[in-house]
């Protein structure tokens, strides 16, 4: 593959892996590697170094994983009796696909826990859009070329996109963002809503669907949705519902932040709604297998610190939880 295509398709596999990948996304992965050997090669590798270092790889993940070795034995048996006509063909048409893709999603960046994506910009007149994502259970941190930063949870992404005249971010997920002052304008485009600051911090959510909630730890920020301007100041919380309501609140900046030390707190929630939490917390699936569970509310926290099963126990319920492992998902019933 050529280093465009090259960059892409990595971007794609590490969103698979990651457990983050849109639908579409997931089409056009498996369409890549279908239609190119390499891709399938690259693919089985990079699942294969995943899983050496500890990580879990989902079900999904796993069945192209197969699909991956199945094109390979193809192509192998293919060669032996004739050229390739048809994988030049699709290799080429992804080479034009990936060339107007790799301007969206940028070459990514993978790192530890203290990341600085500064690292990753030529210089500071740097326009490319640089992307960083982050794997459920895990969290990262980044420092930009202007001296802000930004802490990310997991299973989000970030792209980054620096002018002469403003400072582009788009963000999907979890993070706390320190913007330093400067002239040139700071945005940031959630799915369903732009921020834009001068210096400030605060705490960006947009891990439920439709919904954006922002916490204003210090400064002032302009929220721009639905063709309205909505000021927010320190002390502030801002829910917005996508297509519908802004609700202005006091921010309660502890539990609005806690994720950074590990504490998810819930309020009269479900189980629907607690599950994508321990998925992003341990990096595992969970299925909730008893339907009578769902019409029960529970308040209280998830602690990363005392492990998965520890925090599924202290889930207060009327009725006492049976969980078990099929693979890599937990299953949650009544006993």
């Amino acid at each position: 593959m050529e280093y465009n295509l090259h960059i892409f398709f990595l971007d794609l596999v590490a969103e698979k892996l990651a457990r983050i990948i849109s639908p579409d996304d997931e089409q056009l992965l498996r369409g890549i590697i279908s239609a190119d050997p390499d891709a399938a090669e690259e693919y089985v590798k990079e699942v294969d170094q995943h899983r050496s270092r500890g990580h879990k790889v989902s079900v999904t993940a796993m069945q192209l994983y197969h699909h991956a070795l199945e094109v390979i034995a193809a192509d192998r048996a293919r060669r032996a009796h004739k050229i390739g006509i048809m994988r030049i063909a699709a290799a080429i048409l992804l080479m034009i696909i990936s060339s107007i893709c790799y301007f969206h999603y940028g070459p990514p960046t993978f790192g530890g826990k203290n990341s600085s994506l500064a690292f990753s910009f030529a210089n500071r007149e740097d326009t490319a859009v640089h992307t960083v994502m982050t794997f459920r259970g895990k969290e990262d941190s980044v420092s930009l070329p202007d001296g802000s930063t930004v802490r990310i949870n997991a299973a989000s992404r970030l792209e980054v996109q620096f002018s002469k005249t403003d400072r582009k971010v788009s963000f999907k997920g979890e993070a706390y963002f320190r913007v330093a002052p400067g002239r040139r304008p700071f945005i940031i485009n959630t799915p369903y809503a732009a921020i834009e600051v001068l210096g400030t911090e605060f705490n960006v959510n947009t891990y439920d669907s439709g919904v954006t909630k922002i916490s204003l730890v210090k400064g002032k920020i302009r929220v721009r949705a639905m063709g309205k301007d909505v000021i927010v100041r320190a002390g502030e919380e801002l829910v917005y519902t996508h297509g519908s309501t802004f609700q202005l609140r006091a921010c309660t900046c502890n539990v609005a932040l806690a994720w950074q030390n590990g504490v998810c707190h819930f309020f009269n929630e479900d189980l629907n709604a607690i599950a994508p939490r321990l998925e992003r917390l341990f990096d595992t699936c969970v299925v909730i297998d008893d339907e009578r569970l769902l019409d029960k509310k529970y308040t209280g926290l998830i602690d990363k610190s005392i492990g998965l099963m520890a925090n599924i126990n202290n889930i207060p319920a009327v009725t006492k939880l049976d969980c078990h492992f099929s693979g890599d998902t937990l299953h949650i019933a009544s006993k």
